[in-house]
């Protein structure tokens, strides 16, 4: 199979961390492997990287560092920002059949934008590949794009096949 792939993209606090969950607990629900992936676009390292020894590993000079532990494997990395299409092979890789991406605005795959303020309407302009839109605001209606209430995410989750991503 094929591995698919849907962004979630929005600005700060426009609950894309809450959709990404619905749309991993449905994709799994159904029978799916699902990989999930989080641009953490704050600046700056993720929280928590500098308390783990595999992060000792790192400062001591080590390029890749891991740790794996009853089932779980995480990989930490000195080198400089990854690029997201460095990523996605590593998710192919470990037998991911959908991945949802959080975040990663330019990147061209289809993607569900929210749009929570009426300030955040020209990120339709910019960004490619949207298949849906989530947001109460009237001038997103207008766009040419379905568009769901945030109100109500259980008609977005029902039209999302993954077989059209």
């Amino acid at each position: 199979m094929i591995m698919r792939i849907l962004q979630v993209v929005g600005f700060k606090d426009s609950g894309k961390t809450t959709l990404v969950c619905r749309l991993v607990k449905k994709f799994t629900t159904e029978g799916l492997k699902v990989g999930s992936l989080k641009h953490h676009g704050h600046g700056g390292k993720p929280k928590g990287w500098q308390e783990t020894d595999s992060a000792k590993h790192l400062q001591a000079g080590a390029m890749l560092a891991g740790v794996e532990g009853a089932g779980v494997f995480e990989l930490e990395t000195s080198s400089s920002e990854w690029e997201l299409e460095k990523l996605i092979p590593i998710y192919q890789y470990a037998g991911v059949e959908i991945l949802i991406i959080e975040g990663y605005k330019q990147a061209a795959y289809p993607k569900i934008v929210l749009l929570r303020y009426p300030e955040e309407l020209a990120l339709l302009e910019s960004v490619t590949n949207c298949v849906a839109v989530v947001s109460d605001e009237q001038e997103a209606r207008k766009s040419s794009y379905p568009v769901y209430s945030y109100r109500d995410t259980g008609d977005l989750l029902a039209s999302i096949d993954i077989a059209d991503l």
